[in-house]
């Protein structure tokens, strides 16, 4: 069928996928007056595991103006968050009013199917012309920085024709992986498994904290996430090759690490928990895009890059980008200039700031760290730390958290 024959759409901005990223960014771009289409391969509710917030998201939350029909919604607060160690000790909890009594120091444990079916509604409200059920297949560039893409609608092609487009398909990632710009990082190879708990009393209450306990076996952790006074969500975290030789299914994989975890088996255990769903398993590799934006195209969410999900980053990182990738085709668009490097002028800070949460990261991986015994040592550091724990890196100043542990980690080797 030539390109002829095939229904045309025309737009201002194209948006590939409907998840947080992909709905911030659509929903800016909108609100500057703009024509925009949001394509969406599943349809809204779509079950998606990340369950767990970091408190800030309510600030790109607060600028969507969406706060009232999130708390709508009916999710437990999140409060905090308690660390266990591989021998099974746990940490005091730490609660986010401790370090900063508002409201925006809290946030949601939530029911991402839930949450990413708000936002979505909130983008077709504020003018995108969304579309489910749409698979993408390939883009053509025709001149420099002019693109068209080819999707499947019902089993019919059609052709959008956008002035500048947002990739926010996820782990999809289909423009990094069109122009091979894709890249794996080699040090973390993980896989999650998960599934969910139900309890036959209300044993949530509406203010709740997240657990993560190491698992030295699967060289990973376990998340531990109330998504309801009566639903709990549990994931193992670990190294592929680990947790594939554990087991010749998903199930006996996951049972094989609860069983030599103390502090998870005992918890469930005293939660006279039933587990409700199937096991569900997906690729933790950490990636990134070498490169955030090209002529006419610009990359957002986890199309850009992804972060082991130890601290609940996934969805902080995807509204953050959505918000910084919709500001610059708002520019570019008035602009009528979309160079890559006016689309993607925003990236060198964006990433230097969230090179913060990966050494955060790498620190959790540490075997030869402990955060107690470091903040213990230089109690002066557990703002920065509480900081970095809540994802308050954007729009904050420079932090010498890094720095200290480095010097504290030489002092104890001499």
């Amino acid at each position: 069928m030539d390109s002829e024959d095939i229904d045309q759409i025309a737009c201002d901005c194209l948006v590939i996928g409907g998840g947080p990223a992909g709905s911030v960014s659509s929903s800016i771009v909108a609100e500057a007056g703009y024509d925009v289409v949001m394509i969406e391969r599943a349809t809204h509710p779509r079950p998606h595991v990340g369950e767990s917030l970091m408190p800030a998201t309510n600030e790109v939350i607060q600028r969507l103006q969406v706060k009232d029909r999130i708390a709508d919604l009916n999710f437990l607060r999140k409060v905090g968050v308690q660390f266990v160690n591989a021998a099974g000790k746990a940490s005091k909890p730490f609660f986010f009013r401790k370090h900063d009594d508002s409201d925006e120091s809290e946030t949601w444990h939530v029911d991402r199917a839930k949450l990413d079916h708000c936002l979505f509604d909130n983008a077709a409200e504020k003018g995108v012309r969304t579309m489910e059920a749409v698979r993408f297949l390939q883009m053509d560039t025709l001149d420099t920085g002019k693109h068209s893409v080819t999707v499947s609608i019902n089993g019919q092609k059609r052709v959008i024709n956008p002035r500048v487009v947002i990739d926010a398909s996820g782990q999809q990632s289909v423009l990094a992986n069109h122009f091979k710009i894709k890249q794996l990082e080699e040090r973390r190879k993980n896989i999650s498994i998960w599934t969910y708990y139900e309890s036959a009393n209300n044993s949530f209450s509406d203010e709740a904290i997240t657990i993560i306990a190491k698992t030295a076996e699967a060289n990973g952790w376990f998340w531990l996430i109330p998504v309801g006074n009566k639903t709990l969500s549990v994931g193992l975290v670990g190294e592929v090759d680990r947790i594939h030789s554990s087991g010749s299914n998903n199930e006996e994989r996951f049972n094989h690490f609860v069983d030599q975890n103390e502090f998870v088996r005992n918890y469930l255990d005293s939660l006279e928990l039933t587990r409700s769903d199937d096991f569900i398993a997906a690729k933790d590799f950490s990636y990134k895009a070498s490169q955030p934006a090209g002529d006419g195209w610009v990359l957002a969410g986890d199309a850009l890059g992804f972060i082991d999900p130890v601290y609940s980053t996934g969805v902080l990182l995807a509204l953050k980008t959505g918000e910084l990738a919709g500001d610059a085709v708002v520019e570019c668009l008035e602009a009528n200039d979309f160079s890559q490097s006016k689309l993607g002028a925003w990236y060198p800070q964006y990433q230097e700031k969230v090179s913060l949460l990966r050494q955060l990261v790498d620190l959790f991986y540490d075997r030869d760290f402990s955060f107690g015994e470091f903040i213990a040592a230089n109690p002066d550091y557990s703002y920065q730390l509480a900081d970095l724990l809540m994802g308050r890196v954007f729009g904050r100043d420079d932090t010498d958290f890094f720095e200290r542990v480095s010097g504290w980690k030489n002092s104890q080797l001499s």
